[in-house]
C-alpha cells in the first residue's frame, strides 16, 4: 500500500484539494499552462505535496512561440495556471483510486482492561443488585 509522505500540511493538501488528481498523473504526458502564458509539455516524473511538478523530456514554449527542449524540468506550483488532464482519464474514478491507495485501515480495538478498583466496584454493584431481587 502506498503511503503519502510529507509534512502534515502536505498531507492536508493531498487529501483536501485536487492535488491527489495531479499526483495520479505521474508517469503520464501532460500539458501545463503557466501564468506567464508559456506552455510546457512533458512526462510527469514527480509531484510533491505543494503541487510542484517535475517533468522529463519536456518542451517549453514561451509566449513568442519559441520552443526549448529539456531533459528534466521543475515547475513551481505558484507558476502553474492550468494542468491539462488527458481526455481519456476519468476524473472521479481516478481521484477515488488515488485516495484509496493511501487510506489506512483503522487499528483493531483491544478490549479495555479494567483496573482492580473498577472490577471491585462492579462486583459490589452486582452483589447489591442481587440483594435487591
Amino acid at each position: 500500500m502506498f503511503k503519502f509522505t510529507g509534512t502534515s500540511k502536505e498531507k492536508f493538501f493531498y487529501h483536501n484539494t485536487l492535488l491527489c488528481l495531479v499526483k495520479s498523473l505521474e508517469g503520464k504526458n501532460i500539458t501545463l499552462d503557466l501564468r506567464n502564458d508559456s506552455t510546457i509539455c512533458g512526462l510527469v516524473t514527480a509531484v510533491d505535496g505543494y503541487m510542484n511538478i517535475s517533468l522529463s523530456n519536456a518542451v517549453f514554449v514561451d509566449p513568442q512561440e519559441n520552443e526549448y527542449a529539456f531533459e528534466t524540468l521543475f515547475v513551481q506550483a505558484r507558476n502553474i495556471r492550468y494542468v491539462h488532464i488527458p481526455e481519456t482519464m476519468p476524473i472521479i474514478p481516478t481521484i477515488n483510486k488515488e485516495l484509496s491507495k493511501t487510506r489506512m485501515k483503522a487499528p483493531e480495538k483491544k478490549p479495555i482492561e479494567k483496573s482492580r478498583k473498577a472490577k471491585k466496584a462492579l462486583q459490589r454493584h452486582m452483589e447489591t443488585v442481587a440483594l435487591l431481587e
